[in-house]
């Protein structure tokens, strides 16, 4: 019996078609505030500058028109957030947001442009809950990397570093932590302040992409001849199935632990998922201590070149709250 002739394909206009919009958070350091650029909306509201794709757009440039016509904005890298696609987002139809995210000094900006987050609300639509997004992407992104958004100027002391990181997330450590996680991250230009009160400070910069490159052929060399296990100190490092003895597993705080032998009322715990070697956790005794622990091991292994031997394949450290709670995550 012959098989019926196939049907034929229907025409994409005959399926329903929704808006696609870009919503854009674009946002600044003034004083020692995060700010974020608003433009008026409907009823007195403010909204964050966006505008619909047009035919043939890319989504790129369609953020880059929609922040040059609505907010006198140009320059910046965009990256991409989510897309909000709720049916009901926007009262005026179907519309989908692709919601992007980007920072820009402040003196590249028109002059008063920014609003302090803490007194962003209430915006149109649903841009509060894009803006609540893209400050937890930012805040993420800072808390394990000298100023991934490139809010400073090339050459700076760590004190204005730390003065930069303590605006966009005010939950940044103090002083000395902050310096042990970020020196090392950072190259010393060899030149020091002048026509300030005091000892002059040095000033950093940070590493090109070449010399990120040429630091992790080093570290593989040296791991490779036997000369260097990890470039960081052992007291945080991922434990390896053998660092799982009777011993390590009676200590309820500050160890180890396979993830079935957790304390039922644990509150604080950073998790480890180690792929085939099975997921590890660790007690805290409370929120702050979790949160900079749950910072360092981020700080430490969020390059591949650390993550050595038994636990090479190291696929995310989670920090969880109360019952289990998922606080944070980073994958790798």
């Amino acid at each position: 019996m012959d098989a019926p002739p196939p049907s034929p394909a229907r025409p994409l206009t005959d399926y329903p078609r929704p808006s696609v919009a870009v919503d854009t958070a674009v946002f600044t350091v003034r004083g020692d505030e995060l700010c974020v650029v608003l433009v008026d909306g409907r009823g007195g509201r403010r909204r964050l500058p966006g505008t619909f794709l047009h035919e043939g757009e890319r989504l790129v440039d369609a953020v880059r028109r929609s922040l040059a016509a609505k907010a006198g904005i140009g320059g910046g890298e965009p990256r991409q957030l989510q897309v909000f696609d709720e049916p009901h987002r926007d009262d005026r139809g179907w519309v989908l947001s692709v919601a992007h995210a980007m920072a820009l000094r402040a003196e590249l900006l028109p002059a008063e442009a920014g609003v302090p987050i803490d007194r962003a609300d209430p915006l149109d639509f649903d841009h509060g809950r894009i803006l609540a997004i893209a400050v937890e992407r930012i805040r993420t992104d800072y808390a394990t990397m000298p100023d991934p958004w490139n809010l400073m100027p090339p050459a700076f002391t760590l004190r204005e570093l730390l003065l930069l990181h303590t605006a966009v997330d005010p939950s940044t450590p103090q002083r000395d932590t902050f310096r042990r996680m970020m020196e090392p991250l950072l190259v010393e230009t060899g030149e020091y302040t002048s026509g300030t009160v005091g000892k002059p400070s040095r000033l950093f910069r940070k590493p090109t992409a070449d010399e990120v490159a040429a630091r992790r052929r080093k570290h593989e060399d040296a791991v490779r001849t036997g000369a260097r296990r990890t470039s960081r100190s052992r007291s945080d490092e991922v434990p390896a199935d053998r660092l799982l003895t009777q011993s390590t597993r009676a200590r309820s705080l500050d160890a180890w632990l396979p993830l079935d032998q957790l304390p039922t009322d644990a509150r604080h715990t950073i998790r480890l998922d180690r792929g085939p070697a099975g997921v590890v956790a660790r007690v805290l005794a409370d929120e702050g201590s979790a949160l900079w622990t749950f910072r360092a091991l981020v700080t430490t292994y969020e390059r591949a070149e650390n993550r050595i031997g038994p636990d090479a394949q190291l696929q995310s450290i989670s920090l969880h709250g109360p019952g289990g709670r998922e606080l944070s995550i980073v994958r790798f």
